[in-house]
């Protein structure tokens, strides 16, 4: 019985992280460059750019990285949660936005505390070049501060 009653909770869940995102999650992102729960899927990949869809469950978020010599578009399908460019306050992004992220800019985002987020990210690839490069995690404190009111 407890067994049926674990798998069943195990299917349940996983049915619901599926029910809402748009594209299916394939993946969890590793632990080692993200705070809490991330689930990705690559959608698209040729020689020069990648389409991947991510969703970050509540208080979620990536670990600061930049794309060396390739933008990235950020648009967000469902939910709040929040981006942030070194030097810059984090800003509160929600259903409809998109973020052009230049070239090499040091770079989070995630999901806020009470809203998961699910993004789709379209990255260029460049020859010769990693697709990114992972720093530091981000702080509780950085992550607790308010995003600017725009």
């Amino acid at each position: 019985m407890k067994r049926t009653l674990l798998f069943l909770f195990v299917v349940l869940s996983m049915s619901t992280v599926s029910a809402q995102t748009i594209f299916p999650v394939k993946f969890k992102a590793p632990a080692e460059h993200n705070t809490g729960t991330v689930h990705l899927s690559v959608l698209s990949r040729t020689d020069h750019q990648m389409t991947t869809n991510f969703l970050f469950e509540k208080g979620s978020r990536n670990s600061w990285h930049y794309h060396p010599n390739a933008t990235q578009i950020l648009m967000v399908l469902n939910g709040e949660g929040y981006y942030q460019e070194e030097g810059k306050e984090k800003q509160l992004i929600r259903k409809g936005d998109v973020i052009v992220t230049a070239p090499n800019v040091r770079h989070w985002n995630g999901a806020t505390p009470d809203s998961d987020i699910e993004c789709l990210t379209v990255s260029d690839l460049v020859a010769g070049e990693q697709h990114v490069v992972q720093l530091r995690k981000v702080t509780d404190e950085e992550f607790s501060l308010p995003p600017c009111s725009e």
